[in-house]
């Protein structure tokens, strides 16, 4: 296998792995009923713990490099909070209150708000393709919030809420982490963020407890979040990236959404009309359109 094919192949695999997530989340959330909060502290936490004993066991010096560095320990702390846990959690309580494809398109919007943010500090006006990714994208959420049909919302007023709080955090989430994982690498700075976020909120609304509905299907798909959708879809996704670069692994990691919409339908049986899905191809065309130099 070429090395563009194998990097694609991971790429879309890593992708395919964050759309699976979000549906069995969805099926925690939603099917199960389980506490949101409880989902949300008990992935975060327990990712970073298994990720921080994977690089420890590597490299134990690169683990705790980062904190010989006032400056970047305070840096680590804001990007725990006000990226990681803002994106990861809120993108769940989207999942909660619509679906998980549903969710992870919103949330797709992100670039387009990291462009708008870039344009301001910057002092610019956006060009004309970041005019069209604006554009594509907000047709995009309002075809998939209204049906075209302006006199109500076709998505619950709360999921749609979270959803674009979730696209926020997934913008302060690749800003906030630029300077970090530059410095100390990906894979350190998500494994200690998914950490102190996860154990401030995982023991800070004590959720140190199995639910009383908590079956075999339940841990499994508990299970997937954490492996399959924060361990194994990092890694995969980062090494396709290494291989053919940030511009073609963004692009095709627009994946991801597919994924979850098609997940979403085989294995839960979500529908989606066809302006819902006119919609995410709108979403996904902003990101396609913002890859482009």
């Amino acid at each position: 296998m070429s090395t563009m094919k194998k990097g694609a192949f991971l790429t879309i695999l890593g992708a395919t792995c964050w759309g699976l997530s979000g549906v069995l989340g969805e099926y925690l959330l939603n099917v199960s009923k389980i506490d949101s909060k409880w989902v949300i502290s008990t992935r975060l936490f327990y990712a970073g713990l298994v990720l921080l004993i994977i690089l420890f066991v590597k490299d134990k010096a690169a683990v705790f490099e980062v904190f010989k560095s006032k400056k970047d320990t305070l840096r680590l702390i804001n990007f725990s909070f006000f990226g990681l846990l803002i994106c990861q959690g809120t993108y769940f309580l989207a999942i909660k209150h619509t679906n998980a494809g549903m969710a992870t398109v919103i949330q797709f919007t992100g670039p387009v708000m990291i462009m708008i943010y870039y344009c301001v500090i910057n002092k610019r006006f956006p060009m004309l393709r970041e005019v069209i990714a604006i554009i594509a994208s907000l047709c995009g959420v309002i075809l998939m919030a209204t049906h075209l049909d302006f006199s109500t919302l076709t998505i619950s007023t709360l999921g749609l809420f979270w959803g674009v709080l979730s696209a926020i955090g997934l913008a302060s989430y690749n800003i906030s982490s630029i300077r970090l994982t530059k410095k100390y690498g990906v894979i350190p700075i998500i494994a200690w963020g998914l950490f102190i976020s996860g154990t401030v909120i995982y023991f800070g609304t004590g959720s140190f407890y199995i639910p009383d509905n908590f079956g075999i299907i339940d841990f499994l798909c508990m299970s997937g979040v954490v492996l399959i959708g924060t361990i194994i879809s990092f890694s995969v996704y980062l090494e396709g990236i290494k291989l053919i670069g940030a511009v073609t692994g963004s692009i095709i990691g627009c994946f991801e959404p597919i994924a979850a919409i098609i997940f979403s339908f085989l294995l839960l049986g979500t529908t989606f009309s066809l302006l819902d899905l006119v919609g995410a191809a709108f979403i996904l065309s902003a990101v396609v359109i913002l890859s482009r130099r």
